[in-house]
């Protein structure tokens, strides 16, 4: 039998590790070609065990320093790899079945392997770490530093295995995990009393801190980590170990937040040593956390180089270069922020080169990145996204890539099936691959799942209309066959209506009449439409004659705006409905239910028949209104016009008639900035005689005003219908901010007007005497529809003028939708009209629902 070729070696250090050592060699003698264990002094059972597995056990005496017992276990090994194992770990059985192939795989340039340790934290195996550390060098190639933390000084090239070895050490129980901690800080401590500089104090100082992170708390790690920071900044030049302290210290502030605190500590590791690569790491993640994409890249090109130079200087550096394994992460965020700047050959370059290699990438990054690239020009972007899809496959990465379907199908972008198929996608994925396929229109086949019948049952006489819509020509006839004897009278009406429309066409015209006539005994309201047809058919037998469909189903549309529940069936997909179907409802319902308005506008109108929507040109009023006010109004317009019921959208009494009486002042431009406009009848119900669509527009004067401008005798009947419907005007002043005003005055006496009379009550309450002489004067409307100021103060020396106004970045404030409103005027404006008329400001009144009051004095006047 060929010998087998000493492939890997194990190293051990150990002491008194009977309860566990048997585990650990169990679990890999069948992989190892040589044991070399090292015993620092056991006084237990651990030697005999060794023995059983192994004759190369050395004795060395302890000496307080772990990096010198781990070197000497290193002078031992002969074989081409050497694996850094602990009598607390096993390797599993993944690691046992692959690691020798993979070894044998990689090629001479690489000389470090890091490997995942998964610390279990409890004894029920329920609670766990996972910590990637390099655990497997080519012989000879490594050496440990440190008396405490003992870390690998080691050559690259780093690969990633992602083969777990189990770390048993943390489920001691909770005393002996805590002797642990305390006995390798204690020792820490002990040194750091003895240290005879500050460079030494430093170095034990920063092992502290390392300390304190793993097995302390977090706010003991901080302490250290500041009081190493302020030793650090008494030095004139940065040791080593301050190098490595300065990286993982801005780690740790990164991560708080303090992203200028983070740079600067980065920085000044750069300029102790600008070729050391990870202090570059920690500013893209700086860069990336601040959004600035243009500094990334800069970063990360200074990183790429700090890199590649370090790799052929290793040597050069005394300390652990901790940022190669993290190269690919530095990647996936240098793509992310070409595309967030649009350098697309930038991203292009770095995507063709990293998912070439199998190396480990981190998921949710890959995830995010796929997700921007798609949001961007995916067309741009589509060289290196293949190859992220084909790296996604190949390394079985669970993403999820609809939005990209999704850009491809939008944009119809070249490219194969095979180059950007996913094992898993989600249920509309599968839609739009389908699509990309066949071009066949998918959208009953998603939202039914091929259950056409259930869609019906759930959705009634609206499911009817949509399936039926939505079948091929072929399939319209027997869909309709499986309702004629329905249980449901509506449903079964409509499906002989239906019904009847495909034997006119095929000239069984007694037939058609007889079915026609059996709809309507089922649902008496379609004897509107169907009547007509049975008249026409009486004087001439012709299979031309239009049908009942196309007004039947304008009628249901009126009733109801959609007619299934889209969300229910499509989830948040029900936005992107438009890219499995060119179908009028799915352009409609896709438009009405994206957030982005230019996106809504944009698929109206593509749709051929708009009449069959009745709230279509309401709704494209809606979506204009986000960016271009001047089109929303037309629109609104446009609605109420072709939808009489939009006039009146709160009571729904009230149609559109076009008779609202409504002026044009000579001082209106066409030219004044519409700042508002919306349907009214959304939140006050206009009674029939204020037009139900309003733009409010600014005056050169800075007034607003309402376009159209009812006239005086509209506002009149408005308000005289208010009282007549027992509707309470929006626009009344209540006695409790009449009464806080009133008090600030100290008034004694007020001027006798009819509006005043329901708080006479309210005047005897506060002494305040109501007559027609005097010449102070309480105004509580009218300054909404009085453009002359002059005509509501009169001659009084003093007034309470209140009035409303809205907030000018909340569309729905209730000031902007009341019928009874034609003009409107901010403070700023009030104070500028008022002071013309000789008033000057004494104190203003800010209530609720809009609601403001002045109180002015005339000057020099005395009331």
């Amino acid at each position: 039998m060929q010998k087998r070729k000493c492939l890997l070696s194990v190293a051990m250090i150990v002491k008194d590790e009977e309860h566990n050592i048997r585990r650990a060699l169990d679990s890999i003698k069948d992989v190892a070609d040589e044991i070399v264990v090292v015993d620092t002094g056991s006084t237990d059972k651990t030697p005999q065990i060794v023995r059983e597995y192994t004759d190369k056990l050395y004795f060395h005496p302890w000496k307080n320093d772990f990096s010198e017992a781990r070197n000497n276990s290193l002078k031992y090994p002969t074989c081409e790899w050497v694996l850094i194992f602990d009598a607390d770990e096993e390797a599993s059985e993944d690691f046992r079945k692959n690691i020798r192939s993979f070894l044998e795989s990689l090629p001479p340039d690489v000389n470090t392997v890091y490997l995942p340790t998964l610390s279990y934290l409890d004894w029920d195996f329920k609670r766990s770490e996972v910590a990637s550390t390099p655990r497997i060098f080519r012989n000879g190639t490594v050496y440990y530093k440190n008396i405490v933390h003992n870390q690998a000084i080691y050559k690259p090239k780093v690969v990633n295995a992602n083969f777990l070895i189990y770390h048993y050490g943390y489920i001691w129980t909770r005393k002996l995990k805590k002797q642990k901690y305390e006995r390798t800080g204690n020792l820490i401590r002990k040194h750091l009393q003895s240290c005879k500089n500050d460079q030494e104090r430093l170095y034990y100082l920063v092992q502290l801190y390392k300390t304190e992170k793993t097995g302390g708390t977090l706010y003991q790690a901080s302490e250290v980590g500041w009081q190493a920071l302020q030793l650090l900044k008494k030095l004139t030049s940065v040791p080593a170990i301050g190098l490595e302290f300065l990286y993982l210290f801005s780690v740790d502030l990164l991560n708080a937040g303090l992203y200028d605190l983070a740079e600067q500590l980065s920085k000044t590791a750069i300029q102790a040593v600008p070729e050391y690569p990870d202090p570059y790491l920690s500013l893209i993640h700086v860069s990336f956390k601040k959004k600035d994409w243009q500094t990334l890249l800069k970063h990360y090109d200074d990183f790429k180089k700090a890199v590649e130079h370090a790799s052929i200087n290793i040597e050069k550096f005394g300390w652990t270069i901790m940022s190669f394994k993290d190269v690919p992460t530095a990647d996936l965020l240098a793509m992310i922020a070409a595309i967030e700047v649009e350098d697309y050959d930038k991203f292009n370059e770095i995507a063709l080169e990293r998912f070439e290699k199998d190396e480990d990438v981190r998921e949710d990054l890959v995830q995010y990145l796929l997700n921007k690239a798609s949001a961007k020009d995916a067309e741009k972007a589509l060289p290196g996204l293949k190859k992220l899809l084909e790296f996604a496959r190949r390394k079985n990465l669970q993403l999820n890539a609809q939005a990209f379907y999704e850009k491809v199908v939008e944009k119809r972008l070249p490219v194969k099936l095979e180059e950007i198929l996913l094992k898993q996608i989600t249920p509309f994925s599968y839609y739009l691959i389908k699509r990309l396929e066949t071009n066949a229109d998918l959208l009953l086949d998603f939202l039914s799942s091929g259950q056409h019948e259930k869609l019906v049952r759930e959705n009634g006489v609206g499911g009817l209309l949509f399936v039926y819509t939505h079948l091929r020509d072929d399939e319209k006839k027997p869909f309709l066959e499986k309702f004629l004897e329905d249980e449901d009278s509506l449903i079964k009406g409509v499906a002989k209506a239906l019904y009847a429309d495909h034997l006119l066409k095929e000239s069984k015209f007694l037939e058609a009449i007889r079915a026609y006539r059996d709809s309507i005994q089922l649902v008496p309201e379609l004897s509107q439409f169907i009547k007509p047809i049975v008249e026409d058919l009486k004087t001439r037998l012709d299979p031309t004659i239009e049908g009942v469909y196309e007004e039947l189903y304008r009628f249901y549309a009126k009733q109801k705006e959609f007619m299934i529940d889209f969300k229910k069936y499509a989830g948040n997909d029900v936005s992107k409905l438009y890219l499995i179907s060119d179908s009028d409802v799915a352009l409609y319902v896709s438009a009405v239910h994206t957030d982005k308005a230019e996106k809504s506008v944009e698929l109206l109108s593509k749709i051929k028949d708009p009449s069959k929507f009745p709230m279509y040109h309401y709704r494209m009023a809606k979506f204009y209104n986000k960016f271009d006010k001047e089109k929303a109004f037309v629109h609104h317009i446009k609605a109420v016009e072709t939808n009489e019921k939009l006039a009146d959208l709160v009571l729904g009494r009230f149609s559109y008639t076009g008779l609202y009486p409504n002026a044009t002042l000579n001082w209106f431009d066409r030219s004044d900035t519409i700042v508002w406009v919306g349907n009214i009848s959304e939140k006050f119900p206009t009674l029939g005689v204020i037009h139900p669509i309003r733009a409010w527009k600014r005056a050169k004067n800075g007034l607003l005003y309402a376009i159209p401008f009812p006239i005086d005798e509209s506002i009149k009947a408005y308000k005289d219908l208010e009282k007549e419907f027992g509707i309470e005007s929006f626009a009344k002043v209540k006695e409790s901010q009449l009464r806080q005003a009133l008090v600030e005055t100290n008034w004694d006496n007020v001027e006798k007007t009819e509006s005043l009379e329901s708080f006479e009550h309210l005047f005897e309450d506060l002494g305040v005497e109501t007559s027609n002489d005097s010449k102070r004067r309480i105004v509580l409307e009218g300054i909404e529809t009085q453009l002359d100021l002059s005509k509501l103060v009169g001659d009084s020396k003093e007034a309470l003028i209140f009035y409303h106004f809205p907030n000018l970045s909340d569309e729905n404030d209730l000031v902007w939708f009341y019928p009874a409103f034609r003009v409107l005027r901010s403070s700023a404006q009030m104070r500028k009209e008022l002071s013309k008329l000789g008033f000057h400001l004494v104190k203003e009144f800010f209530f609720d629902r809009g609601l403001r009051c002045v109180w002015v004095k005339r000057e020099g006047s005395d009331p």
